[in-house]
This record gives C-alpha cells, sequence and structure tokens, in this order.
C-alpha cells in the first residue's frame, strides 16, 4: 500500500517545486550519471571526420573532371555529382551493386591492393547508344552487355580511371588501371565479406537519363595513408616546384616565340588637296634626316632605335639603343 503524506510534507514538497530545489536536485543527479555513448561493433569508425572531409574534396574533384569529359565525350550536356562518402562492410556494397550491372576491378600499383568501380546500366546503355550516334535512348532492360557493348564502353572506363588518378595526384599517385570486367558482383571478392571498404556514391544524369557510379575502395589498403592524410598535405602538394631544367625549358621556348619586328624610316604630313594631286614619280621629303636613327618597334611598341643601311648587298638595320619612356610615349602619340 502507498504511503499517504501528511499535510505538512504536501506543504513541504510544495514550496520546494515552487522554489525550484526539486528540479536543482534532479539535474544534479542526471550530471552524476556516467555518459555512454553507443559504439557500433558491425560498423566501427576507423575513419575521422578530417579524412571524410579529404576523400569528400578529392571525388567532387574527380566528378568535376568528370562532368568536363563526358560533356565531350558524348557530346551532350552531362551532370556529375557526389552523393556519398559512406563506410560500410563488403558484404553490405556487395549487395547494394545491380545484378547483372557493368563491374571494372583496379588494380592500385601505389597501394597494392583491388578496388571497385560500378557503372549502372541505365547509363551504360545511354552512353552506348551516344557513341554509336543515337540520340541517347535509356532502356529498362537489365540485360548482360554483348561483346562489342563491353568494348565500346570499355573506353569510357578506361578513361574513368584516368580521370580518378588525375584527382588523386594532389593526394597521393594511386596509379589504378582496370586489370577485369564482371557483369555479376556475385563473382568479385576484393575483401573480406566483414570488411569495412569505403563506398562513394556518385550521380551522372545526361538528358533524361540517370545512372550512378559506384567506388569500394577496402579500408585495409588505405590504412598505411590515412595517419599521414590532412588538408596541410593536399595543400603542400599544390605548390608547384620548379627545378633548373624547367626554367631552362621555358627559356628555350621563350626564345623560339616568333615576333613581329618593323622599322619605320620617316614620316610625313600632306593634306588631302596634296594626296590628290599626287601622280607617278612624285617625291615625298620625309621628315627623318638620312644619318638620323628610326625607331624599331616590338609587336607594335618602340623598343630600340636603329640605324638603316646595307649589308652584303641587303637592307639592314643597325640596333643603336634602346628607346626611352619619354622617347616611347612621345613615339607611340606620333604614330596614334
Amino acid at each position: 500500500m502507498a504511503e499517504i503524506l501528511n499535510q505538512n510534507e504536501i506543504d513541504a514538497l510544495l514550496s520546494d517545486i515552487e522554489s525550484g530545489d526539486a528540479f536543482e536536485a534532479k539535474e544534479k543527479e542526471e550530471k552524476k550519471q556516467k555518459q555512454v555513448s553507443i559504439y557500433d561493433f558491425r560498423h566501427p569508425n576507423l575513419i575521422t571526420k578530417e579524412h571524410f572531409r579529404i576523400l569528400q574534396m578529392v571525388h567532387e574533384r574527380f566528378c568535376q573532371i568528370l562532368e568536363n569529359y563526358l560533356t565531350s565525350k558524348l557530346r551532350t550536356l552531362a551532370n556529375v555529382k557526389l552523393i556519398a562518402v559512406d563506410q560500410v562492410t563488403y558484404s553490405e556494397f556487395s549487395l547494394s551493386m545491380s545484378d547483372p550491372s557493368c563491374i571494372y576491378v583496379l588494380r592500385i600499383e601505389e597501394l597494392q591492393g583491388d578496388a571497385i568501380m560500378e557503372l549502372t546500366l541505365p547509363f551504360v546503355f545511354y552512353s552506348i547508344d551516344r557513341l554509336l550516334g543515337g540520340t541517347g535512348k535509356t532502356f529498362d532492360e537489365m540485360r548482360e552487355l554483348t561483346l562489342i557493348e563491353q568494348r565500346i564502353i570499355g573506353s569510357i572506363g578506361i578513361d574513368m580511371v584516368k580521370e580518378l588518378n588525375n584527382a588523386w595526384v594532389q593526394v597521393m599517385p594511386l596509379n589504378c588501371y582496370v586489370t577485369s570486367y564482371q557483369s555479376r558482383p556475385n563473382f568479385i571478392q576484393i575483401a573480406p565479406i566483414e570488411e569495412i571498404v569505403i563506398s562513394i556514391s556518385i550521380e551522372v544524369k545526361a538528358q533524361d537519363a540517370t545512372g550512378f557510379i559506384n567506388l569500394c575502395f577496402p579500408i585495409q589498403i588505405f590504412e598505411s595513408i590515412l595517419p599521414n592524410l590532412s588538408a596541410q598535405q593536399i595543400i603542400r602538394s599544390n605548390t608547384v616546384e620548379y627545378t633548373p631544367e624547367d626554367e631552362k625549358a621555358v627559356i628555350d621556348r621563350v626564345r623560339e616565340a616568333p615576333l613581329d619586328i618593323q622599322a619605320e624610316l620617316g614620316r610625313k604630313k600632306i593634306t588631302v588637296r596634296e594626296l590628290l594631286d599626287m601622280e607617278v614619280g612624285d617625291v615625298l621629303t620625309l621628315d627623318t634626316r638620312v644619318n638620323s636613327p628610326v625607331p624599331v618597334y616590338i609587336n607594335g611598341r618602340p623598343q630600340y632605335w636603329g640605324q638603316p643601311g646595307i649589308k652584303d648587298k641587303h637592307i639592314s638595320l643597325k640596333i643603336a639603343g634602346l628607346v626611352n619612356e619619354t622617347d616611347a610615349e612621345a613615339t607611340t602619340g606620333a604614330a596614334a
């Protein structure tokens, strides 16, 4: 039987509630309780938030490169967008792939591991139709690709892997390449079933067709580089250091660049009437004396003073000196 409070106990309880003492006591009691965080042993967090941000930056760059490539290759406007970067088990990623599908197994030479790149069939059939000169029809039929279709879409798959290498070069060179093609996800095993993998989903839209590019990287191949991945490293990798050989190559290219050189022998102002009265054989006396230097123009700007003459029966021009700023302004103004 519940204990019945008397009137004095009821009054004391009401006074505590009005003063807030009861709520403060409850808050203190809650603070004393231990804070418990849930840990999922099936999906442990092996990648930090900073690593996720770096992976997102790299593959957003990959989407930009891929968008330009597909727009040029398919001759239509393509929109490529990064959807998600997650860590899941390999079994979950394998179950998420379509069956059948267009799957490429990639070998990452730098990390001595394998990865997966899946192209969903709606995007594959649309690309094949565009490459063969069609308008870009989409097919709802889920079937395996023929050998001819595999060869056609294979050129795009190889180019995509090259663009993936270009996107990763800011962090590290992957040097990955296609090793095999598969249509059934059950035939591919690049990691243990319960192994954590990095799953990257990319959406591709072109006209009325929508498809996806799914990438899978086993976490074990990134274990050696994840501790060194940071935003500062990406910034340092963008800093280009030129060697003496690079500087020499640039200087040689500049020296071989063609220039438009003109020498102005002289000028003469005449009226329109004098111009109209001119006939064959008339002689105009120029303002420049025979022994006076003439301006030499480089790409339309006065740079040197020259002395005209003849050398080895050829009309020649000897550079006599540099044009200073005052002379250059005066010469340019007179020419205008």
